[in-house]
């Protein structure tokens, strides 16, 4: 079920968001990827006073959307053709496609390259369909390894478990952990750089023991990570670009 939505009136903007109720003691603002804006708040606080709170931060509100949005249409469109650019943990790499006799499609990391090799013969809206889904399907294959690794690493630090990792296609989160324990993180992330990766790895592990974004979540996330904000802000900045 899609979450009521709520709107002000500005000046110049019209501000429509929803909201969310849970047991946090103070109202937080967040944008999301899609320019979104969602408002956590305490169950007691009234509509009334929700609205109050949007309206004296209109101006920040409609400046971060206005920034999401710029980013977002500056979003890369792949064609899946040689010499495209595909990232892979921060670094550019070149896609070289090869036409050959096989049976699947495969993909190969070659030095400064990612050969995809393809059956010959096939139409170009299914040749790139192909290309997409073997490039996905490999992209998430390495980023379960480095997962894996980078999980092991930091639970150690933090003295914590998860009950289950998983490698999701997330559209508007790069991760997230839930109640019970598990941790979701979206294999977009693997186009990153590795410090970004651990920032989010971070991140969720750190709610497997404070379940929510109080100062004592950050201050763990500090003592594990003391430049993460390094890492929430490219994020926010380069976020669009991990994709295909």
């Amino acid at each position: 079920m899609k979450n009521k939505e709520y709107f002000v009136e500005t000046s110049n903007n019209k501000i429509t968001y929803t909201v969310v109720k849970t047991k946090r003691k103070t109202i937080g603002i967040t944008i999301d990827m899609n320019g979104e804006v969602k408002v956590s708040a305490p169950l007691r606080i009234n509509e009334k006073q929700i609205c109050e709170v949007v309206q004296k931060k209109a101006d920040w509100i409609v400046k971060k959307v206005n920034e999401v949005r710029e980013r977002k249409a500056n979003t890369v469109c792949r064609e899946f053709v040689s010499r495209e650019k595909f990232p892979y943990l921060g670094k550019e790499y070149t896609l070289e496609i090869v036409e050959r006799d096989l049976g699947k499609v495969e993909v190969l990391m070659q030095e400064d390259t990612v050969v995809v090799y393809i059956s010959q013969g096939m139409s170009e809206e299914s040749r790139k369909q192909a290309i997409k889904e073997a490039l996905i399907k490999w992209y998430r294959q390495r980023f379960a390894e480095i997962v894996k690794e980078r999980i092991e690493k930091y639970s150690l630090q933090l003295k914590v478990a998860p009950c289950k990792v998983v490698i999701k296609d997330q559209k508007t989160r790069w991760g997230s952990c839930s109640k019970k324990g598990n941790i979701n993180l979206n294999w977009r992330l693997v186009m990153a750089p590795i410090d970004i990766i651990d920032y989010v790895v971070v991140h969720e592990l750190c709610h497997l023991r404070i379940m929510n974004h109080s100062k004592d979540f950050w201050n763990l996330v500090v003592s594990i990570l003391p430049n993460y904000t390094e890492g929430r802000e490219w994020l926010k900045v380069n976020g669009n670009r991990l994709g295909i």
